[in-house]
Order: C-alpha cells, then structure tokens, then sequence
C-alpha cells in the first residue's frame, strides 16, 4: 500500500485526470478548425439583369433570353406569370461562375460562330447556357464556354503595329496586304466575326507573319485620290410606329439628324415598342449633277427611294446587312424617302451615299 501511494499520490492522480481534460476539449476544435473546399468550390449562380419594357411578358422575355418561365420565375420569386410590371428588373440566370471560361456577345454574334470560334459545337455551347432556341442570343449576353477548346493566344504586343480600318477595308483584305491571315489578326485583336471591323476601327497587326523582304524598292506611285467620303444627309423627318407596315398614327414623332442607329435589343424611345415596329425617314438634300451610290446597312427590312424612285429594295428579315443602289442625279434638291421594320431581335440601320 505504502508503494502504491508512493507512486500514485492525490497530487499526481489530479495533474492525470486535468491534462485528459484539456486534451479532451482541445482535440475537437482542431478536428472542427480543418479547412473544407465544398463551400469554396460550389458553383454559384452567374446571372444578368432585364428591366421590363412595355409590351413585355414573362414568356416572350423567357422566349428571348432562351430560358423558361419557371426559371425566371423562381430567380425572382414570382407567384404569377401574369404579374409583371413596367420598370421591374428581372434577374436571368446565364450560368455558373465555375465554368472554365465565359465570352460576352457582341453585336453581329451567332451561337454557331461562336461555338465555331472556340472549336466546340453549338449544341454543347447551348447545352451548357440552358439555351433552347439557337436563334436568339444577344449584345451583352455573357456565355458559359465548355473547356473543349481555346482560341489561340493574341502575339506578343511588341511584335507588330498599329492599322485603322478604312472606308472599303476587309479582315482578309488587310492581311493579304500585310502578309498574314485573317485568324491571326482576329486573334490578336479578339475579334470573334471575320465580317466584322468598322471604318475608324485600330487593329493591332502581328509583324510575326510578315513576308520575307523583297528586291529593292522601287520609286513609289502616286497614290489613287482617296474615296469620296459617305454622306448621311438631313435633318430628317421620323414617323415611328408601333407595327410593322408603316399604318396608322405615329406612336412617336421626331427630327433626326442622321439614319443611324444601333438600338439592339431594345426601342428607340419609350413610346415605341422594341419588336415590331416601323419608321419613315424624309429629308430633302441638295446634290451636284453626278450619279450617286446609295447604301443602307440595316436589320431588318429597309427601302429607299430618292424622289419616289425605289433605289434600294431589302424588305425582308434578315441579320445586319449592306445593300446599294445607283441613280443619275441633276444638280439641286431632292427628296430622300426611308422606309424600315423591325421584326424581333437586334434592331439596326444606317444609310450614306457618296458621289461615284
């Protein structure tokens, strides 16, 4: 007995069982303090954001942004579809943050080229974006782009120089001149769309692909006298209605300086509505005796007539596209008539002519 209380005194005994204690509280913080990666790694929600518009409803919105009426509804707690009003601010669900790699749309984008861009296909693309109609993707709209493919990377900045887009100039026209191809001044450049560059525009051109030098130089030529430049006429009178055969009383009234404009998705004022409707410009300008070339860039339907002879004729439904007519004009006024529509979806037009 004296041996066992020599090595197992009170004091010992309760310094044991106060450090078993400790250890017993201790030991679980540090198993609860491991860090977990779940939570981080979740998908959240990538999301844009629609303010309602007269005229709207939840499905045609549904229709637009390629989603359902369900979605919208549960991302925005709606109890009825009928329910909607002017000036709410509806948020779209476009996708996860997780995914590898998203691309915002540009004006002039299609799903299948940009599925063709990033070397996927365009049911992938709409797969991953809850997409169901192929036809309607629009300018802002921020896509998930599944990691089956990258576009290749721009070169180095250094290695080229500056060149600004020219009345006249085309993507594969402006390689060619340069010595390299239209991919690689897409990729340095992000363009998406080979058809797409504007007058005015910078792009970078990679020095990387130019030719070989050639002979010596040989005296340079006197360069052809630059393109007249376009002209946008004006003031003119706009009559804009609410449908799409020019019919009834105007829903709005206006003097424009110039036709053009990019409204997008939406309308050109708050009384006109953003899908289906129409416009007639008029404007008397004054014109040397020449013959003249007129060109209208427009989505969708447009005509115009110059003293009521029909000189340009696209009255159909159709992506932003150039059309041009010729007429022999005397010198003095003449009256300018434009007439466009809108069907659904992006809404353009711009009209210029110039002096052949």
């Amino acid at each position: 007995m004296d041996k066992f209380t020599g090595r197992f005194s009170p004091y010992r005994l309760i310094s044991v069982f106060l450090l078993v204690g400790i250890l017993a509280l201790v030991l679980p913080n540090a198993v609860l303090a491991a860090p977990s990666s779940t939570a981080d790694n979740a998908p959240h929600a990538h999301y844009t954001w629609y303010v309602v518009q007269p005229g709207d409803s939840l499905s045609k919105i549904a229709w637009r942004y390629g989603t359902t009426v369900s979605a919208l509804m549960l991302a925005n707690g709606l109890a009825n579809a009928n329910h909607i009003y002017v000036g709410q601010r509806l948020k779209i669900a476009t996708g996860y943050s997780s995914c590898p790699r998203y691309h915002t749309v540009v004006y002039g984008e299609t799903l299948s080229g940009i599925a063709a861009w990033y070397g996927i296909s365009t049911y992938s693309l709409a797969q991953a974006n809850s997409i169901t109609n192929y036809n309607h993707v629009y300018s802002g709209q921020s896509l998930c782009i599944p990691g089956w493919g990258e576009p290749a990377p721009a070169p180095a900045p250094s290695a080229g120089f500056w060149y600004v887009v020219t009345y006249g100039d085309t993507l594969s026209g402006i390689a060619w001149r340069y010595g390299t191809s239209a991919y690689a001044i897409m990729a340095a450049n992000n363009l998406t769309s080979i058809n797409r560059i504007l007058v005015g525009q910078k792009l970078w051109i990679p020095s990387g692909y130019a030719p070989p030098p050639g002979p010596a130089p040989k005296p340079t030529p006197v360069p052809p006298p630059p393109a007249p430049a376009a002209i946008t006429g004006g003031p003119w009178t706009a009559l804009y209605f609410n449908n799409k055969d020019l019919s009834g009383t105007p829903a709005d009234t206006r003097v424009d300086g110039k036709i053009h404009f990019d409204w997008g998705m939406g309308s050109p004022s708050g009384a006109v509505n953003s899908d289906g409707f129409s416009v007639l410009w008029t404007s008397i300008n004054t014109f040397e005796a020449a013959t003249y070339q007129f060109t209208s860039t427009a989505d969708d339907g447009v005509r115009l007539y110059v003293d009521g002879t029909l000189v340009i004729d696209d009255w159909n439904v159709h992506p932003a596209t150039d059309k041009s007519g010729e007429i022999a004009l005397s010198a003095g006024s003449h009256t300018v008539q434009v007439r466009y529509f809108e069907d659904t979806g992006m809404a353009s037009i711009f009209v210029r002519w110039a002096k052949k």
